[in-house]
Order: C-alpha cells, then sequence, then structure tokens
C-alpha cells in the first residue's frame, strides 16, 4: 500500500488586526530613512550648514546604529521586542519635534542623526523579533514576505515623492511628511496588544 502524505498547513495570521498593524507599521517606517536617506543631508545644507559640518554630521549616523545594537544586546535582552519597536519610534517621533521646535543649529542636526541612527538600528533587530514575538516561529518565513511586500514598496516610493515634495514646496514640508509617516507607524506600534 503506498503511503500517504499529509500536507501540514501552515497557519499565518495575514488578516488579523495585529498583523495588518506591524505590516502598516514597518512599512510606515520605512518611508524614514529611505526619504532621509535620500535628502537629509541636501536639506541640512540647504539650511545654511557648509558641506564639511553636514559631512560629519552624516558620519554620526552609523556609529549611533551600532551603538544602539550593542546596547540592545547587552542591557534590554529580557524586554519584549514590542516594547523596542515602540521605543526606537517614539525617539524618531522626538526628533522630529526637536527638529519643528527649537532653532536650526549644527548641534541640533548632530542631535537628530544621532537620534535617528539609534532608532535605526533598534529597528533593523525589531523587524525580525517583533513578528516572531507576536506570531511564534511557525510560518515565519512565509510572514516576513507578508510583511517584506509593503516595506519594500514604501521603501522605494519615498525617496521620490519626498524629493518632489522639497522640489515643489519645501524642505520644511518634506521633513514634515516624514515626520508624519513616523508618526503612523509609532501609531500602530502603540495599538498593538503584547501577547499575555
Amino acid at each position: 500500500m503506498a503511503a500517504t502524505h499529509k500536507q501540514t498547513k501552515v497557519f499565518v495570521p495575514a488578516h488579523g488586526f495585529a498583523f495588518v498593524l506591524v505590516a502598516a507599521g514597518f512599512a510606515s517606517y520605512a518611508f524614514v530613512p529611505s526619504a532621509l536617506s535620500a535628502q537629509l543631508l541636501a536639506i541640512f545644507h540647504r539650511f545654511g550648514l557648509a558641506p564639511a559640518t553636514v559631512v560629519a554630521i552624516g558620519m554620526l549616523f552609523g556609529p549611533a546604529q551600532v551603538l544602539a545594537r550593542i546596547c540592545e544586546l547587552s542591557f534590554a535582552r529580557r524586554l519584549h521586542p514590542l516594547w523596542i519597536a515602540r521605543g526606537a519610534i517614539g525617539l524618531l517621533v522626538a526628533a522630529f519635534v526637536l527638529l519643528a521646535l527649537l532653532p536650526f543649529s549644527a548641534a541640533l542636526a548632530a542631535i537628530f542623526a544621532i537620534m535617528f541612527g539609534t532608532a535605526n538600528g533598534l529597528l533593523t533587530i525589531a523587524r525580525g523579533t517583533v513578528p516572531l514575538a507576536l506570531f511564534g516561529a511557525s510560518g515565519y518565513g512565509r510572514l516576513m514576505g507578508r510583511i517584506g511586500g509593503p516595506f519594500l514598496v514604501v521603501q522605494a516610493v519615498a525617496p521620490v515623492m519626498v524629493t518632489f515634495v522639497a522640489d515643489h514646496a519645501s524642505d520644511a514640508i518634506g521633513l514634515a511628511l516624514v515626520a508624519a509617516f513616523a508618526a503612523i507607524a509609532f501609531v500602530c506600534f502603540a495599538l498593538i496588544r503584547q501577547p499575555s
């Protein structure tokens, strides 16, 4: 008698509210680094910073990312990844608030770059750990593929959109658009309920 092979269906919560929030949160966040990597340093230069200062500020981003990842691995191992994501997005929103409220200067631009780099370093890790912590390991590859689709689309559109807005309106409005996507991401992660 021929052996019969049972196919196991892998459950992926592709239509659940938590899944939608996670996918929307990461997709909204994808707009931020993609847009800023294309325009931030140019905007800082147009705001009045010298080219050498702009380059020096741009160099702060990478070390801030690395330091954030080291700190997360050293001190936040027991913290739920959802709280890491919330804290990182909150830090990014706070950076935009500072940029909007305080008089622009090289010091403020440097603080923004450090806060942005820190948030991005943490969220790079959170992209993999948040879905795993919320939905489990079963069907993880397919789950990440479904989350990654919107992420990549937004990532591709962001530089074009922000460049268009900055060119046809103003740099301030371009930054406000990026800040709006960061705020949407924060709301999405804030609404996700952590499993008990």
